[in-house]
């Protein structure tokens, strides 16, 4: 709901997950949406289907060109010797086409001519001229090199590809180093800040009872925000994992503000980034959604704010804000919001959701948690949910029981807005364009 989940962010998306087309991150996007399926990774390995009949085939170039024989016999075609050679020059690339093919020969001439002296452009980055992920050349290929928003990023993590050895990252000030930076959360810190949320909710004296909130775990300064939150009507929903719902969080005019920048902006097919999910097959999500850059709008700021005295966590931790439309039929298959890849991105996973309903559906559109016995949000214009994506004791490992979806639209219009928080400053990289980078 993160109902509509994923897009970098690289995105992200997310929603009820995911990442989607963020409207910057899409056409900007540090993290783009690969796949509308999801997928589970599998162990490459480069070889012929059927080494036989391939190396039985008298192959030249012409014949490799075809797309066909290339998936069936890519060691035949000396794409599986490409591939190993690539790791003269940083990580083994994936080779997987004729134009790949192309620009790996365009890679060795210039890392040749570079080492050679031949190329003039002053070289003030040497030790980092190497490939640091694996689908440079893919990427090459789909002309990233040359894409403003994707530059910094290629830059740094692709430079023999992109024949930029002589050119500074801003980017690259994230390769190989360790997230240093403050984290989101320390361990003990996801419970406290549910905790803290229940105290102004209708279930505090029986938490307290079950010794779910301990006296002691009860902050006596706290009193002018418990009185402050008391009007969102806190609702606890489940304790373990926490699932929290506050109500009129918005206006209904606020509401309409964000659903409107929504077609402003313009809201794009929604993709699932390709991250942990329970995927019965056919299309997985068919809501729409863009991503909004909101600083300068003062209603949103207004909002954000808000959020910042609810969460505690500043907004620098987060991705921008997603907003979502549903259509009847619409909806969002059983995902998880949490990402193991971003684990290497310098704003490391995402640890919360903060989901916003700006409507009331006449039908359908509930956010479900199935395996939290089908627990069901049903949307609100000003509802909030909010839930965990990571554990409380560790804030980098994924909370296997958050998976959600987003129920199908049966009668009406769905609107909604996705917050995503990851455990480290996500805006800083994300504005330079360098959300992917692996550190």
């Amino acid at each position: 709901d993160s109902d509509n989940e994923d897009v970098d962010y690289e995105e992200e998306e997310e929603e009820e997950e995911e990442y989607d087309g963020n409207d910057e991150y899409d056409e900007e996007s540090d993290y783009e949406d690969e796949d509308e399926e999801d997928y589970e990774d599998e162990e490459y390995i480069c070889a012929d289907e059927d080494e036989v009949e391939c190396q039985s085939m008298l192959l030249n170039d012409n014949e490799c060109e075809e797309a066909g024989t290339v998936k069936r016999c890519k060691a035949s075609c000396g794409f599986c010797a490409a591939e190993e050679a690539s790791e003269a020059y940083g990580v083994k690339q994936q080779i997987s086409s004729w134009e790949m093919m192309e620009e790996w020969n365009e890679l060795q001439l210039y890392m040749s001519r570079k080492e050679a002296g031949e190329i003039n452009d002053e070289v003030i980055r040497d030790d980092e001229c190497r490939n640091h992920q694996d689908l440079c050349i893919k990427w090459a290929v789909d002309g990233e090199c040359d894409i403003p928003a994707e530059r910094n990023h290629m830059v740094a993590m692709c430079s023999p590809v992109c024949q930029t050895c002589h050119l500074e990252s801003p980017c690259t000030q994230f390769i190989g180093a360790e997230n240093s930076g403050t984290p989101a959360l320390q361990p003990g810190d996801l419970n406290k800040l549910f905790k803290r949320i229940a105290t102004a909710s209708d279930s505090f004296d029986r938490l307290q009872l079950e010794g779910i909130i301990k006296t002691d775990e009860i902050n006596t300064e706290d009193g002018e925000w418990v009185e402050w939150m008391k009007q969102y009507q806190p609702n606890v929903l489940e304790v373990n994992p926490w699932v929290v719902t506050l109500d009129n969080f918005v206006t209904a005019e606020e509401a309409q503000h964000l659903i409107g920048v929504g077609f402003d902006k313009g809201y794009e097919t929604s993709t699932h980034y390709g991250g942990a999910s329970k995927n019965a097959g056919g299309s997985f999500r068919t809501s729409k959604g863009v991503f909004y850059e909101w600083h300068g709008d003062n209603a949103v700021e207004q909002i954000m704010e808000r959020i910042e005295r609810v969460m505690g966590i500043p907004p620098i931790y987060a991705e921008d804000i997603q907003l979502l439309k549903y259509e009847e039929g619409e909806y969002y298959k059983c995902h998880h919001d949490y990402h193991a890849e971003f684990l290497q991105n310098p704003g490391g996973p995402r640890i919360l959701t903060f989901f916003l309903y700006l409507n009331d559906v006449e039908e359908g559109g509930e956010t479900k948690f199935e395996d939290l016995d089908n627990l069901t949000v049903t949307p609100k214009t000003g509802r909030v949910v909010i839930w965990p994506s990571v554990l409380d004791d560790d804030p980098l490992e994924m909370d296997d029981w958050t998976f959600h979806e987003a129920m199908p639209v049966i009668k009406g219009q769905k609107f909604g807005s996705n917050l995503w928080y990851h455990q480290y400053d996500f805006q800083t990289p994300h504005k330079l364009g360098c959300g992917e980078i692996q550190i």
